[in-house]
């Protein structure tokens, strides 16, 4: 199938809203990407909560809207970071 982005042709492409995307073109949202890679089903949980309609929109999703509603704690996924560090 080709990817709705850049046009290429892929073996493996993600539904993203309307849209066929690769997984390189997924990958240059850098938190989505990492998501991608290490946890699909929450990748895909990530896409339904947030109702995304395609691509552009997807590229706009900021981490404090994932932060909402993934705790990356939880799950094992490690953000870089600003400064701040968080005393338990």
């Amino acid at each position: 199938m080709k990817c709705d982005n850049c046009g290429k042709e892929e073996t493996w492409i993600e539904v993203v809203g309307s849209e066929f995307i690769c997984r390189k073109c997924i990958r240059k949202h850098k938190i989505m990407g990492l998501l991608l890679r290490t946890h699909m089903n929450t990748f895909q949980f990530v896409l339904r909560k947030l109702k995304i309609n395609n691509y552009h929109k997807f590229m706009k999703i900021t981490r404090t809207q994932l932060e909402e509603i993934v705790d990356f704690r939880k799950i094992g996924v490690k953000l870089d970071t600003t400064n701040v560090i968080e005393l338990d």
